[in-house]
Formats: structure tokens, sequence, C-alpha cells
């Protein structure tokens, strides 16, 4: 990965997405972003993700749909192509609904965000597993992922998990993946982590039917990273209204040190997973709001002036080098 280095400028733009946007995943299309599918299985059918917008929702009401009710052993993704630089950071808000499952009371199996290498080209995208994020069965798992914060219905349990098969219904940080420092467990449950629903006002990652206005809002905030403070933290926020006015904190500025989890890279993209296995699920996003939250530097009067200065100089010089190079 490509990591931060102070001074330099990467190419990236600042992110700012509202409802009325297309790339709010809420209309018929969505430039900004590379949406894809997969099995997990062979044997079963293909996916592919896709827009609710204009087929079953109405153009602008409209969600994207990562997986599908009556599909098993499915993933789904959508990137969004822009980087942004991680000295800016990011606050995500996004309603989320996970329903229809083909067992009743067995909802599986959850759905992410994430962050990527903000210098992957979207070329070499690749469609997570488990939770649209970590390695499973046909899947390798995220290409250059950073870190992703998971709601987990359904246990997904593997190596990654430092308790195995008892993580449903809980809210959680995967680590870095493809690839990890070899130190690491690639795309692992990271460390304290975790947060339990049970107890919470949010009770339950899922069923939440959003067909009967139960959707239920995520906020997430990614901090800017500087010299003087050169990792990021993550903060997780759910309302359980889907109100956008009843926020529980989950997760509270947890800290992604290199040696925890590895270089920041200099920018990230950010994207969304979803997954299903031997019961299925359908999970569904749409963005309420995204921002980077640090701007970009105006340049001062100074500045511009100066520049104005170089580009007049070099206006004025250029026919007199012409002439030397003739002569």
């Amino acid at each position: 990965m490509a990591c931060a280095a102070w001074g330099t400028a990467p190419a990236h733009a600042a992110i700012s997405i509202t409802e009325t946007d297309a790339d709010s995943l809420r209309y018929a299309t969505t430039p900004g972003w590379t949406i894809e599918g997969t099995r997990l299985q062979n044997g079963y059918s293909p996916w592919q993700s896709h827009l609710t917008a204009p087929g079953i929702d109405a153009s602008g009401d409209g969600w994207l749909r990562l997986t599908g009710g009556d599909r098993l052993w499915q993933a789904g993704m959508a990137v969004y192509n822009t980087a942004f630089s991680s000295t800016e950071g990011l606050q995500i808000t996004f309603d989320y609904a996970s329903y229809d499952a083909t067992v009743a009371g067995r909802d599986a199996d959850g759905l992410s965000f994430y962050l990527l290498d903000g210098s992957t080209p979207t070329s070499s995208l690749a469609v997570g597993g488990n939770l649209g994020y970590q390695p499973k069965e046909l899947s390798p798992g995220v290409t250059n992922g950073y870190a992703a914060i998971a709601l987990d219905e359904w246990a997904g349990c593997g190596a990654a998990h430092p308790n195995p098969c008892i993580n449903s219904d809980r809210v959680f940080i995967y680590g870095t993946g493809n690839p990890p420092p070899a130190s690491f467990t690639p795309f692992r449950q990271l460390p304290s982590s975790g947060v339990s629903l049970s107890g919470t006002a949010v009770g339950k990652v899922a069923p939440v039917d959003r067909i009967n206005d139960h959707a239920r809002t995520v906020r997430i905030t990614i901090s800017p990273v500087s010299p003087a403070t050169p990792y990021p933290t993550v903060t997780v926020e759910i309302d359980p209204t889907g109100t956008g006015t009843g926020f529980v904190k989950l997760i509270d500025a947890y800290t992604l040190t290199e040696a925890l989890n590895g270089p920041v890279p200099a920018t990230f993209k950010m994207g969304f997973g979803a997954s299903t296995g031997a019961t299925g699920n359908t999970h569904e996003v749409r963005i309420r709001s995204a921002k980077t939250l640090k701007a970009l530097p105006v340049p001062t009067l100074e500045q511009n002036a100066l520049g104005a200065l170089a580009v007049l100089l070099a206006l004025l010089t250029l026919p007199a080098l012409r002439r030397r190079f003739r002569d």
C-alpha cells in the first residue's frame, strides 16, 4: 500500500455526497461507483448487485441491493471510484436494510462499510466474501483492504475471529488484507473492536424491513491523519429509529495504529459489501451524506500572485529561449 507522506499532494478529490446526488445510490444510475457481485460456491446461481431504481423503487427513492434474499452463497460490493486523502478523513451517514431471510430468524450473513488503498485501480477490484470484505469460499477477499466496519448478523466464523462463532449481532472492525504485514492474519477482526448489540437500544443487526419504513441509519467517522495524529480513528453510531436523531455510539474513536493494522495509505477509496451463506437475506444500503472532514487548503492571495508571476515570466522568456536554440 502507498503510505501517507507529509508535504506531498496525492491525486484525490474532496468528497461531498447528498441524498439528491446520483452517487447517493438512490437513482437509476451511479456514475461514480463500480458495482459487482459473485457467487461464493460452485453450483449456485451467479449474482450481480444492482440498483432498485427504477424497476422496484422510484428514481430518487431507490437502494443499492448488495444481496438478494432468494439467493444463497452470494456476495456483493460497491466501490466509490474517487479517492480521498487520508489527511482529510471522512464522515458517511447511510441507511441500511436487511430482510427477507430464507429461514425465519436466521438472517445471514451481514454487511460492511470498508476502506481500500486509494491507489487501487478500478480494474483490479475484487468482491469480498464474508460480509463482503473477508475471504470466504470462492472469494479471496477485497483488493487492498485497509479496514471494514462490519455489521454481523450470523457469526461469520473463521480463523480471523478470535472467538469463532459467537459474533452474531455485533459491530466490529476488520483489519488490513492483501497484502498485510507478515505478522498479521489477513482481514482479521481487530482486538477489542467488537461490540454486542444485545442490551443496547439497537438490539439486533437484522431483520430491518425498509419496506415498512424500518430502515436504520449508520454514521461512521474516520478522523483525518496528520503529523500530530498519524493514525486514523474510527467511530461508529447507529440510529435504530432511522430518523437520524437517535444515534447510539457503539465504537468510540478506535485507533488504527501501524502496529495494529499496518501503514496508513496516502489515499482511501470507500465501499460497501454484504454476503449470504447457507441462509440468505436481502441487504440494501443508500447514502444520506458523505463528506471529507478537512477541506483542501485554499491558496492565499500571495500564493495566487506568485503563481501568476511565474506564468508571466515563463511566457516572457519562452521566445528568447526559442531564438537561442535556433541560433
